[in-house]
């Protein structure tokens, strides 16, 4: 997936798009590989204040995926016949390729199957006890925190059975002074100084602003390491180079969560080990003052909508505002039905689409298909009519109760319809897309 920079100019001020074309990245040598398959996904789970705790791999509808103890040591699958009844394989196409973390192992029946990190991926066919209940943002009875470590033995439907953590740091190869970190507004995984936990940048030629670009300087005694080389610079310092690239830090980036070089040299791209699948009618748009907005191809933003909950300051910030993927998935297509769609259009997915990292596809009840990020389904508004508008976001619905049930209230109250028409109201609220790590 290539990021390709072009100018929007709306609304009075300039938009920086960063066109996630997902095509181009097999012209490039350079590109990061995919950070999962087609048809596996990538899930974030949080604790009761949506504060993120750790990574897993989910199937295409993003239900968790599971190691077997018993597969840990040997990379082939230990789980035939009544076990894989109970816990079916997570198999693999004819055509699947390893590429990365990702392999494909041969089953006892002849069957490909997938392995993460030299593990094989299975589903559950049961119901999982330690799944998060739909409308819930934590684990079981045992709190939210519970689900804090993916190998504790609360992660398990059976014991020996572990959720698969996505974990790409414990396999990628990195020198001192550099960290790979998650980077959503870098749709990737990428590497960040630990000097001063700023993204680092690959350029293609020397900056032409030397004084906003800082070398990654390697030590005198530093040695290559996977697929970082050192590189000598005019004045016989080291520096850091990946993939034959080297690596800068730009002076415009205030944390590690800026990515503000891209627009100050034209060839600058972040540095990325691993880049997330992005659907190729999406784009990324940076706003001034609000930071990256996700957009369809016309440039107009998106927007997710889930049940409103309190909260004091900091909403409209970078990060500010987000769901978990419980709640977002219990709010599915149902947040916008009925007159609700004259306002909000969803984001459509092609009959053919297949789910991966972050993306999945959600029929809603008429048939359709449409793309979610992160399990909350994707809509523009209609009040938008160019690059830049955000006319859609922080929009309020309040919903009422009604005995006679003419609502349906689990949407936003919970599982429990009944109990939810007894409430004084409840609403759902519009925002625009976040990213967060």
């Amino acid at each position: 997936m290539l990021m390709k920079t072009t100018l929007l100019h709306a609304a009075g001020f300039t938009a920086i798009s960063l066109a996630l074309a997902t095509g181009a990245a097999a012209a490039d040598k350079n590109a990061a590989p995919a950070s999962t398959p087609v048809g596996i996904t990538l899930v974030d789970v949080t604790n009761a204040g949506d504060k993120f705790l750790w990574r897993r791999l989910g199937d295409a509808t993003g239900n968790p995926l599971y190691f077997y103890d018993k597969d840990e040591t040997t990379g082939k699958s230990s789980c035939n016949d009544e076990c894989a009844k109970e816990f079916p394989p997570l198999l693999a196409s004819a055509t699947a390729v390893a590429s990365g973390d990702w392999s494909v192992v041969a089953r006892a029946d002849g069957a490909k199957q997938w392995a993460y990190q030299g593990r094989p991926l299975y589903r559950y066919s049961g119901k999982d006890p330690t799944a998060e209940p739909p409308g819930r943002r934590g684990g079981r009875a045992g709190g939210p925190e519970a689900l804090s470590d993916p190998a504790s033995s609360v992660n398990t439907p059976k014991q020996g059975w572990r959720r698969a953590a996505f974990t790409p740091e414990s396999t990628t190869p990195t020198p001192s002074g550099i960290e790979l970190q998650s980077l959503a507004v870098a749709n990737g995984y990428g590497f960040i100084s630990s000097t001063n936990h700023m993204v680092t940048y690959v350029l293609k030629t020397p900056p032409k602003d030397t004084a906003r670009w800082a070398p990654v300087y390697a030590p005198a005694v530093a040695r290559p390491i996977g697929d970082f080389t050192l590189a000598t610079r005019e004045d016989g310092t080291t520096q850091w180079a990946y993939k034959g690239q080297r690596l800068y830090t730009f002076s415009g980036d205030y944390s590690d969560t800026d990515l503000n070089g891209i627009l100050a040299e034209k060839d600058a791209k972040p540095a990325l080990a691993f880049e997330h699948y992005t659907p190729p009618s999406v784009a990324v748009d940076i706003l001034p003052y609000r930071g990256p907005v996700m957009t369809n191809a016309k440039g107009l933003s998106l927007y997710t909508v889930s049940r409103y909950k309190l909260q004091y300051g900091g909403r409209h910030a970078r990060d500010g505002y987000h769901a978990s993927y419980a709640v977002a998935k219990l709010v599915g297509t149902r947040g916008c039905t009925a007159d609700c769609l004259k306002d909000y259009r969803p984001l459509v997915a092609p009959a053919n689409a297949q789910p991966s990292g972050f993306w999945e596809v959600v029929a809603r009840a008429d048939g359709s298909k449409q793309w979610a990020y992160k399990g909350s389904a994707l809509y523009t508004f209609a009040g938008d009519k160019k690059p830049g508008d955000i006319q859609g976001n922080n929009r309020h619905e309040v919903m009422y109760g009604d005995k006679e049930g003419k609502r349906d209230l689990s949407v936003t109250g919970g599982d429990n319809a009944a109990a939810a028409r007894e409430m004084a109201g409840s609403g759902l609220y519009w925002h625009l897309v976040t990213f967060f790590n």
